[in-house]
């Protein structure tokens, strides 16, 4: 039971981390929310007792990166932009179509196996086997079976990188400068 509670608190973390950031307009709000959503996110990997990759969750994501995140929007000192949005019932009938649709599809999905339902309420959760979640298991996993999903992702990773600079850059005025040999002229600022 206890378990239980600890997977709802962590959901709702996660879940509510989420809707904050993506519904901020402060974008240091928004960055913190996205760190909770992290930590929530490594709580849940400790629940699965793979405390590996909590571990690295942490120190990955919510640490690194998100010092990078935080570094950069401080740095960057943009202006706050009004964000597009679609308040009309033009921008409420496509986000009530998108609800439509993904609880059609979560039926569908949940219909269309037979005793999935049951199957998961009558799992009986142990202890994971030895060695499970350890480094060496999780590498070997990785750079295996999912050596493609892990290249695609990294290259993904890339151009979202390369795509958030391109959008932070600051567009640079160039001021034309006078001549360097053109002195000011008596009584305008020179000194004698």
């Amino acid at each position: 039971m206890g378990e239980r509670i600890a997977f709802w608190v962590c959901a709702v973390m996660i879940i509510g981390g989420a809707l904050m950031t993506i519904s901020r307009k402060n974008t240091v709000t928004a960055v913190m929310s996205l760190v909770m959503t992290f930590f929530g996110l490594a709580a849940i990997y400790t629940l699965l007792s793979a405390h590996f990759l909590a571990a690295i969750q942490i120190l990955v994501y919510a640490g690194a990166i998100m010092t990078l995140f935080v570094f950069v929007v401080m740095v960057l000192n943009r202006d706050e932009v009004a964000p597009w949005a679609l308040r009309g019932i033009v921008g409420k009938a496509i986000g009530i179509g998108a609800l439509a649709y993904t609880i059609a599809l979560t039926v569908l999905l949940l219909g269309s196996t037979p005793g999935f339902l049951a199957s998961t309420r009558s799992y009986k959760s142990g202890p994971p086997p030895e060695g499970w979640g350890g480094v060496a298991d999780v590498g070997n996993i990785l750079f295996t079976k999912y050596l493609f999903a892990f290249e695609a992702i990294s290259l993904l990773l890339l151009v979202a990188v390369i795509g958030a600079v391109v959008v932070a850059r600051i567009p640079r005025h160039v001021e034309v400068a006078a001549p360097a040999d053109q002195k000011p002229a008596a009584g305008q600022g020179g000194h004698g």
